[in-house]
């Protein structure tokens, strides 16, 4: 039986692809932020990370590494969780490097402050 998200096991799906890719994108987006680096530049290494997730998926397995199907769901949570995490370091950066400039907009945002007259 075919399912939407996973190949044959749900437990495999959770380990390999949440936690563990989902530990390995958190890390990889704070790491990003941290140097500063952009977006597409994030996107490159996340895009990367889903390979290997698949493999793991394929090696220990015996899952689909090639499945066009399975990599683009790891590839939306993998890149999801990526830019969570790097929104949230970038927003923590703004606010804690440039207080004096920048106030919390949200929880990944931040906004110029109001000049005090």
């Amino acid at each position: 039986m075919d399912h939407f998200l996973y190949e044959d096991n749900a437990f495999k799906f959770v380990l390999v692809t949440i936690i563990m890719g989902g530990w390995a994108a958190w890390m990889t987006g704070k790491a990003c932020a941290s140097t500063w680096s952009r977006y597409p530049t994030l996107f490159i290494y996340l895009t990367i990370l889903t390979a290997g997730v698949r493999f793991l998926h394929q090696a220990p397995f015996g899952g689909d590494m090639f499945s066009p199907h399975y990599f683009v769901v790891d590839f939306i949570y993998i890149q999801l969780v990526g830019l969570l995490s790097y929104r949230l370091k970038l927003a923590s950066q703004m606010v804690s490097r440039y207080g004096w400039m920048f106030q919390k907009s949200g929880a990944v945002g931040w906004s110029a402050r109001s000049p005090v007259e």
